[in-house]
């Protein structure tokens, strides 16, 4: 998913300048630049504190002066970025999906071998969940698995890690890495849905993991039963 850029402050887009030149200072353009900063930052910590609040109490549960509180700005302004909370909820999914989907594309990308590119998607989720286990929490419970979330956005953007993983497969058994047999699209969902699951162990706390060590065992187990199964 690309960001979209602001447009460049100072000068007006349909103003031509002349090489060398300096453009004029006027009242409409000195504040734009400090404005525009102090509103996207704003923003950024909206969304954070709405995931730090989802997290905690659900989206359902969570208030919007609750969000307010957490990012320490008047209650007023959330509304000023945002209608309401599911709109925050959508933010945080467009945002942090797209960075997913530009990661599972970078890695599909990569010519080395399949295990290593599934050891970096592995190391990728787990990672985030480390990180930021806040936002992992709001991805698997208030997105992953809410048919009214799903239903009300656009499949097609979900479903685009399945076709990225699939075709990732399709060129690694095309290079003989993978079994000739293999089903590449029923493959795809089984290491995302294993991925889930692992990572949804981690939310509910049924697979409680406290060093660095102990995800990086997962790690390794994770992409050994991915590629060669769990029989002796």
């Amino acid at each position: 998913m690309a960001w979209g850029r602001p447009p460049p402050f100072g000068a007006s887009a349909g103003m031509k300048r002349c090489e060398g030149a300096t453009p004029a200072m006027t009242s409409e353009t000195v504040p734009v630049a400090p404005r525009r900063r102090r509103s996207v930052r704003t923003r950024e910590r909206i969304v954070a504190a709405a995931t730090a609040v989802f997290a905690r109490r659900g989206l359902h549960g969570a208030r919007v002066a609750d969000i307010a509180e957490e990012a320490g700005i008047a209650y007023g302004l959330v509304y000023h970025h945002f209608r309401n909370k599911e709109e925050i909820l959508a933010a945080i999914f467009q945002e942090r999906w797209g960075r997913h989907l530009g990661y599972l594309e970078e890695v599909a990308a990569s010519t080395a071998p399949v295990r290593e590119r599934l050891g970096r998607l592995v190391h990728f989720w787990v990672e985030t969940y480390r990180n930021d286990p806040h936002l992992m929490t709001v991805m698997i419970n208030e997105i992953s698995r809410s048919y009214e979330f799903i239903e009300s956005h656009d499949v097609g953007t979900v479903i685009e890690a399945f076709v990225i993983v699939e075709r990732m497969l399709t060129r690694a058994q095309e290079l003989g890495e993978l079994r000739a047999d293999l089903d590449c699209r029923l493959a795809s969902y089984l290491v995302l849905g294993a991925a889930e699951m692992v990572l949804t162990g981690y939310v509910l706390g049924t697979l409680a993991r406290t060093t660095r060590e102990g995800f990086a065992a997962d790690e390794r187990q994770l992409v050994a039963m991915l590629l060669d199964g769990i029989c002796g």
